[in-house]
């Protein structure tokens, strides 16, 4: 009798090696998981990000318009057309704290964005003034397109825009 007891208390070495079987496939499982769910973080960092930053965008431009004029930057600002290309570039950093133009009326060397920095692209265009019912003198409207990553830290070249991720808004500014 004081056998069969100590044999019920006791595992038995094949109920160990099923329990450190699924043991062992529980933490394969989640390890192959963390990289798709920091993939999955970065993602969502980045698209919080760019969902601020069309109040930067509005106060570069704001900017563009107080230091080289009003009609200067409307005419600076390409016609959107199709395919969309050349539009006003701007940089943003990661964090979309900085941002600022390429080339037009760029901000001192001090506030630059250093190229390894740029991770958002930012280009605008303006609408053909048939487009809306506004005044074209007091009322400058335009469409934004923010894709990204722009340039990943240490690469060489710039990310192709079809490899980039997007998101397109639209601001205005008043005279």
């Amino acid at each position: 009798m004081c056998e069969y007891r100590r044999r019920l208390r006791a595992f038995s070495l094949v109920e160990v090696v099923i329990a450190v079987g699924l043991f062992a496939s529980a933490v394969v499982v989640t390890l192959g998981m963390l990289p798709a769910l920091a993939r999955q973080a970065t993602d969502a960092t980045d698209t919080l990000t760019v969902q601020r930053l069309p109040d930067a965008v509005r106060l570069e431009l704001e900017r563009l318009a107080v230091s080289g004029g009003f009609d200067a930057l409307r005419t600076n600002l390409p016609l959107m057309n199709a395919p969309l290309t050349n539009g006003l570039a701007l940089v943003a950093s990661r964090d979309g704290v900085r941002l600022h133009t390429v080339s037009y009326l760029p901000p001192a060397a001090a506030s630059l964005i250093p190229q390894g920095e740029q991770y958002f692209a930012v280009e605008v265009w303006s609408f053909s003034p048939g487009q809306f019912n506004h005044d074209p003198n007091a009322l400058l409207p335009a469409y934004v397109r923010v894709s990204w990553p722009y340039r990943n830290p240490g690469a060489a070249t710039d990310t192709p825009l079809a490899d980039r991720q997007q998101f397109t808004f639209a601001v205005a500014l008043n005279r």
